[in-house]
């Protein structure tokens, strides 16, 4: 566990890391093993709360107790290819922002663009600004994977890695848009600004945040309805690939039966016209390529074939 401190001293500067606490710090703990007794101890925190950012599988949510508000969320990890969330907590007080991160790796750095002032309320706008920021970069890149599929099946180049791929990609999205509603709706009641923590700057920010969530929740379900299109499409063109090349086989054995018929009579021992005429065998080979012509020319007509 490590508890690091961040601060910005003038608004034309950017945020920095610094030795002490401060009035206007942001506190910043990181790293595997988090001690939550002593965290909690530390700065007054609910343990019971903040213990619950060590589960896995927990999802954005907001409490508050005690004129603090906890915001739980699940920044994106991982490379493209292997995508996953990780949950991330943050507290707002009234004199700083504490973020436990035991998993994330997030930056305090990485929310500098989005910052307003050094309040713990504008501090925890920036910090939901840059997560969200870090889903739009995710989701880029597997919308540019997806439309990279799409264009190599107009081309007949799509292989079943390519599906295999999909699995991932849309487990990933699926992921994704569970998160991104949840933070939708706890922004939303953030909004609300029920215990009078947030100004009306800040809420303008939050605004802004739930519109930028709006965008990336319809990009989703546009990217998953991309990736089932890409599917039927793909199962579609497989079905007639099949069925055209049955149909090849069926044809070819029906043809190669005919003159088998032919050939095969005249191996019994038992006599037959003209088998001993010196003529006999081109005769008979040629009946059969006119026979095998004629039927395949009559299939054709009817689309048998």
């Amino acid at each position: 566990m490590a508890v690091e401190y961040f601060e910005r001293q003038a608004s034309d500067q950017h945020l920095e890391k610094v030795n002490r606490l401060t009035g206007r710090s942001w506190v910043y703990i990181n790293g595997p093993g988090v001690d939550f007794a002593e965290v909690a101890a530390e700065f007054g925190l609910d343990q019971n709360i903040i213990s619950d950012v060590g589960d896995d599988r927990e999802l954005p949510r907001r409490e508050f107790k005690d004129g603090q508000e906890y915001i739980f969320m699940r920044p994106p990890v991982g490379e493209s290819d292997s995508p996953r969330t990780v949950p991330l907590l943050s507290i707002v007080g009234p004199k700083h922002l504490i973020t436990i991160d035991p998993k994330s790796k997030f930056s305090p750095l990485e929310t500098d663009n989005f910052m307003i002032n050094q309040t713990p309320t504008s501090l925890l706008t920036a910090n939901l600004a840059a997560i969200v920021s870090s889903y739009d970069g995710q989701i880029y890149s597997l919308t540019e994977k997806i439309s990279s599929a799409r264009k190599r099946l107009s081309r007949h180049e799509v292989k079943n890695a390519d599906f295999v791929r999909f699995v991932a990609i849309e487990d990933a999205l699926g992921e994704y848009q569970t998160n991104l509603e949840c933070m939708l709706s706890v922004i939303n009641q953030l909004i609300d600004n029920r215990h009078k923590l947030f100004k009306p700057r800040d809420i303008e920010a939050l605004e802004d945040i739930v519109q930028h969530l709006g965008q990336l929740i319809v990009s989703i379900k546009s990217s998953l309805r991309t990736i089932n299109s890409i599917q039927s499409a793909y199962s579609t063109i497989a079905n007639n690939t099949l069925n055209h090349r049955m149909k090849i086989l069926t044809s070819i054995t029906i043809l190669l039966a005919i003159p088998n018929v032919f050939y095969g009579m005249y191996g019994m021992n038992i006599a037959l016209p003209i088998q001993s005429e010196w003529w006999a065998y081109p005769a008979i080979v040629g009946f059969t390529l006119v026979l095998i012509l004629l039927v395949y020319t009559i299939a054709r007509r009817f689309r048998l074939f």
